[in-house]
Parts: structure tokens; sequence; C-alpha cells
């Protein structure tokens, strides 16, 4: 396995500048952080594309607004399917209450919300 495997499946590896606290500032917000635990409020406003970044720990992310489409863009651009978790997850939701998904670590990319509603939610990240 080459060294740019490695650094792209193994989320230690990541480059700590694409953390998505240093490269999307705008819509992550630390609300809480210790040795375990770091909690984000998200946002993402209608029709607005994230700056390229990733998220090294596994999540609980906790949406009160959002609406698809919503779409993954790797960091070269292309559209990636709609298959990770949380896409899979708003395609299915009724739209009722709170959308709650269990999210692995994401590896650099970036989210456009070619929706008509903001994206606003809670990501509670585990580190380990």
């Amino acid at each position: 396995m080459t060294t740019d495997i490695i650094h792209q499946t193994d989320p230690r590896q990541w480059d700590p500048e694409l953390d998505a606290v240093i490269a999307a500032p705008a819509n992550h917000k630390v609300v809480f952080e210790n040795d375990r635990l770091r909690v984000l409020e998200v946002i993402l406003e209608p029709n607005e594309e994230e700056p390229v970044h990733h998220h090294r720990w596994p999540s609980v992310f906790v949406f009160d607004q959002v609406q698809g489409p919503i779409h993954d863009i790797a960091p070269d651009g292309t559209i990636k399917p709609p298959n990770r978790d949380v896409m899979q997850a708003i395609q299915a939701w009724d739209g009722q209450g709170c959308l709650v998904v269990h999210m692995a670590p994401q590896p650099a990319g970036r989210v456009l919300n070619a929706s008509g509603k903001t994206v606003h939610g809670i990501r509670v990240e585990m580190k380990s």
C-alpha cells in the first residue's frame, strides 16, 4: 500500500489544516470540546457550498433542519454518488422531528446544499 493510500484511509494521517473547524469555519462552530468529544454547530445556507474539509472522528449528527438535494463533492470537483450514510438518511427521512445519523469519519470533500432550506444541526464527534 502506498503512503498516499494510507494517508487517505487513515484519519489520523489526514491533513490537520483540512479539519472542518479550520478549513470551513463559517460552517462549523465549536460548541464544546474536551479530550473525548467535540460538539459542532453546523450551518449550510441554501445553495451554499462548503470549502474542502474533513471530519476525522466518527460522529452522531442531529439535524433539526435539513432538506435535499444535498451533494457530496470530491476535492477535484466530482459529484460523488449519494451513497454516504447522511445522504441516504436525508432521502429516507419523513421530515418529522430531528434526523439523527451515525457517521463514519468523513475524508476530505465538500457539501453543496442545493435545497432552498438552511441545513442546521449539531455534530457530536467522538475522538478516538
